[in-house]
């Protein structure tokens, strides 16, 4: 005899569930042993295609802020790494960098010459503005 159709959705149900928690290890497991930064290298180390993984996975579930998570970690991990490469190196651009990173608004700018002051006093500049006259007739 074969199966009942209540026993093959079970049978489904539970596949579908294993591979949502194999896949889930997999994308964690990828992350962290290789560095990655976002969904789309996950997605390369896994044996499903992206609709797959986006239907196991929808934006907000808990597993997906899981996997972020993940991410975000090496993002710190990296960032702060490089911070403390370009501090420790004697490579002016690199402590450059650096220093455009960390510093106040007005630091960036004196160190990038972008800012630019404009004093005005409030005195008359001796600028006149004429506006075109709209109730004139326009038959002149």
């Amino acid at each position: 005899m074969g199966k009942s159709s209540e026993e093959g959705t079970k049978t489904k149900e539970v596949d579908m569930k294993y591979e949502e928690n194999d896949i889930f290890r997999k994308s964690i497991k990828a992350v962290e042993n290789n560095n990655l930064y976002f969904i789309d290298e996950i997605i390369a180390y896994l044996p499903c295609g992206k609709t797959t993984f986006y239907t196991l996975f929808p934006a907000d579930s808990d597993k997906m802020n899981a996997i972020k998570e993940t991410l975000d970690v090496n993002r710190v991990n990296t960032k702060v790494g490089m911070r403390k490469k370009w501090y420790d190196s004697d490579n002016a651009t690199l402590q450059v960098a650096l220093m455009k990173l960390i510093s106040s608004e007005e630091e960036a700018h004196r160190l990038n010459g972008t800012k630019q002051e404009i004093e005005h006093k409030g005195d008359n500049l001796g600028v006149q503005i004429y506006l075109p006259d709209n109730n004139r007739d326009s038959d002149n």
